[in-house]
């Protein structure tokens, strides 16, 4: 059977043409309550659906977005960015469509005609991770929102993780635990932001509070690279005999190197050393021993919070709408990993 249309529905309930079309688009009120119940329970039985395409022509709009991200399709750390968008959309009535490209410009210029070619209503700009975004060559002619990375033109609107914030927190709550001598493993500089976020604020809490802290950086930024290059770092700083007596990593991955870095040396996780992690990484945080206390990064909240004031500047739901960059504040989440310090 081919696609249901009006006319099928027409026959279906014995009405006109135009009747289900007002009825199903909800533009006539004055169609008697019987016939509007004879002519959904029509539609519902024959299985018909809406055009997209005509709805299309007629309002002017397609009720469709966009989501142009680099590397998030295929990664699992950063999906719920997506998921927080999609929700959103999808309870407004809005269709998320998304593209990844890889980061390749070529691509992505490929991608953006291929969406506004499709008529999307707006556009939803990601990165995998915290990070300046430049479009290059691309000139919207549809509202843009950034999410989880930063355009220059400060007329856009882009959310983005507190990087800074995070970092504080994790840094107070061990100084609060007891701890008056932390280390900060981190990466070295490379085109994310939140790297110097974090140590700003890592240092931030040390000279207000009078602690002795230490920021040390390796020199692998990816993958479990990054994981052996923390355990080495740590490895060091706690073979020493002025041994810190907890560690801040840069991410949860780094953390996993302290873990093991702590274990090869005999200590003990609370009791000899605390560790807290950043990220809040799926798999990874709850399942280390002991589960690791951690910053959140607020991806899901991140993609809605985008979504929403996408939604708001199109005119689809009511809010007020903003410019420049939003920082979304990244939640401590404490479990076992964090003690008082035990005497040296």
């Amino acid at each position: 059977m081919g696609r249901v249309r009006l006319k099928d529905v027409a026959e279906r309930s014995g009405v006109s043409i135009g009747t289900v079309s007002r009825v199903l688009n909800n533009t006539d009120y004055r169609v008697a309550k019987d016939t509007v119940a004879r002519v959904q329970k029509a539609a519902h039985e024959l299985g018909y659906t809406p055009n997209a395409n005509a709805q299309s022509l007629r309002t002017n709009k397609s009720n469709m977005l966009a989501a142009l991200t680099d590397t998030i399709l295929t990664t699992p750390f950063a999906h719920q960015l997506l998921h927080g968008a999609q929700d959103v959309a999808w309870d407004s009535g809005y269709l998320l469509i998304t593209l990844g490209t890889e980061d390749k410009p070529d691509q992505r210029i490929r991608a953006y005609e291929a969406l506004v070619a499709h008529q999307i209503d707006g556009l939803l700009v990601g990165a995998m991770y915290h990070r300046p975004i430049d479009l290059g060559e691309i000139k919207p002619v549809v509202p843009m929102v950034c999410f989880n990375g930063v355009l220059a033109d400060p007329a856009y609107t882009s959310f983005v993780p507190d990087d800074r914030q995070g970092a504080v927190e994790a840094t107070k709550y061990l100084t609060q635990a007891g701890h008056r001598s932390i280390l900060h493993i981190t990466e070295k500089a490379t085109d994310g932001l939140a790297r110097d976020l974090r140590v700003q604020g890592f240092l931030d809490v040390a000279k207000s509070t009078g602690i002795h802290a230490e920021v040390v950086e390796t020199e692998e930024t990816t993958g479990l690279a990054r994981s052996h290059a923390a355990e080495q770092a740590a490895y060091r700083a706690l073979a020493r005999e002025n041994r810190p007596t907890a560690i801040f990593a840069f991410n949860d991955l780094m953390a996993l190197g302290v873990l093991r870095a702590a274990r090869k040396l005999g200590l003990s996780v609370p009791n000899d050393l605390s560790v807290v992690g950043y990220d809040d990484q799926t798999y990874v945080a709850d399942e280390t021993y002991p589960p690791l206390s951690t910053v959140r990064l607020p991806h899901e909240q991140i993609g809605g919070l985008a979504a929403q004031e996408l939604l708001a500047q199109l005119g689809a739901i009511e809010g007020d709408t903003h410019s420049g960059v939003i920082r979304v504040p990244c939640p401590l989440v404490i479990r076992d990993s964090v003690s008082s310090p035990s005497l040296l």
